[in-house]
């Protein structure tokens, strides 16, 4: 088997070319909403669109990546992924961008769920937590994309250049990254020579009532990944809309956020460890709805990047937390717990735009990211009413 190593810098390389690409797409958001002249409403249904695209693809992805192999799942996927990145851009109606918009849900959520899946049987293997770490290389990969298309838009270059020339790197990138991730074979394997005892009977818990055990899990992922898909598709309408900000100073907001996040998550294994998943959940839970609430009323755009930053740095280590946390509970590492975790949780991040660009079209934006600063908070009654002893089974780690 090859080193653990080459395997862990491998997923971490297919975390960051996802984020990069991803964020690469969101400054274009605003862009598209001015060419079509789409309102909030509107602009919230091809999001919807994307949303649906996600929802599809969770029943098959988990069980695809458990059947054939999670680093199979991630190189096939990964294919359709950076093509659908940059195909939303130039469709030229509601209806075209709409099915655009589908593709990349369905293709990006296909290669979030392998990639996820890989990193928890490497994290298995390890022996240690690496899953914020892994999300913490999304991020930054998010703030290299997101800042990348901030100078590309700064320059006197055509803005239709920018998504063709950046996808077609990445994802030349991603071939090379995936040749050398671990096969969930290895893994096997490798946890199969070292399983003792305790290991079997933590197996044999984990197969009574999966899902009813993840489900508190899922509910807190769904509270934050709502939050963070509002972030991410919304702040830089927020900032350009409200602010008056032009979409460079609103993409420069975007990549604080990205670059909090990554700045958090890379140093989200170390605070686990020394303070333990309980405090670190509840502290994410408040500074995610405290710095969502500062971009909401900010008076300046300074105040919104520093808003920008506190919510990044809030959201940053829910999702992993909750992915590492669920899988040491459970004793259940690969597509079976992402799966049903990202039922709820994954969904979120999509469902979540299109659920505020109602709101905003019927109330405005400030009244929907004030809602959305209010349910990040909720994520402390669920655990104090459904999470403690669950996360004292997962321990620290």
């Amino acid at each position: 088997m090859q080193s653990h190593a080459i395997a862990h810098n491998r997923v971490r390389a297919i975390f960051f070319l996802h984020g990069a690409a991803f964020s690469s797409w969101v400054p274009h958001i605003p862009l598209v909403q001015g060419r079509l002249g789409l309102g909030h409403d509107d602009l919230g249904g091809i999001l919807l669109a994307a949303a649906i695209g996600v929802l599809a693809v969770m029943p098959i992805a988990g069980r695809l990546a458990d059947r054939f192999g999670s680093e199979r799942v991630v190189r096939f996927s990964g294919l359709f992924y950076f093509i659908a990145v940059g195909i939303p851009a130039f469709m030229p109606d509601y209806l075209s961008i709409s099915i655009a918009m589908f593709s990349l849900g369905f293709s990006g959520a296909f290669l979030d769920v392998a990639m996820n899946a890989n990193g928890l049987q490497v994290e298995r293997v390890k022996g240690r937590s690496i899953m914020s770490g892994l999300h913490g290389f999304w991020s930054l990969g998010g703030f290299v994309g997101a800042g990348i298309a901030a100078a590309w838009f700064a320059l006197p270059i055509g803005n239709e250049l920018h998504l063709p020339i950046v996808l077609s790197q990445f994802l030349i990138a991603h071939m090379i990254a995936q040749a050398g991730l671990l096969t969930d074979r290895d893994a096997h394997d490798y946890l199969a020579r070292k399983q003792d005892g305790t290991e079997k009977s933590a197996a044999t818990i984990k197969d009574r009532n999966l899902f009813l055990m993840l489900l508190p899990f899922g509910v807190c992922a769904f509270i934050g990944q709502f939050g963070e898909g509002v972030l991410t598709d919304w702040a830089t309408v927020f900032m350009n809309s409200e602010l008056s900000s032009g979409p460079t100073l609103a993409a420069v907001g975007f990549a604080i956020y990205s670059c909090a996040m990554a700045a958090t998550r890379l140093s989200g294994d170390a605070l686990v460890t020394r303070f333990g998943r309980v405090q670190v959940l509840l502290t994410s839970s408040v500074l995610a709805s405290l710095g969502t609430l500062v971009l909401t009323f900010s008076p300046h755009i300074a105040i919104a990047w520093l808003g920008c930053a506190i919510a990044g740095m809030g959201l940053a280590v829910i999702l992993p937390l909750l992915l590492s946390a669920a899988s040491q509970a459970t004793g259940k590492g690969g597509g079976a717990v992402v799966s049903i975790i990202a039922a709820t949780g994954y969904s979120a991040i999509m469902a979540g735009p299109p659920v505020i660009g109602a709101i905003g079209e019927a109330a405005g934006l400030v009244t929907a990211f004030a809602l959305t600063a209010m349910f990040l908070a909720m994520i402390i009654p669920v655990y104090l009413l459904t999470m403690r002893s669950r996360l004292q089974i997962a321990g620290n780690g």
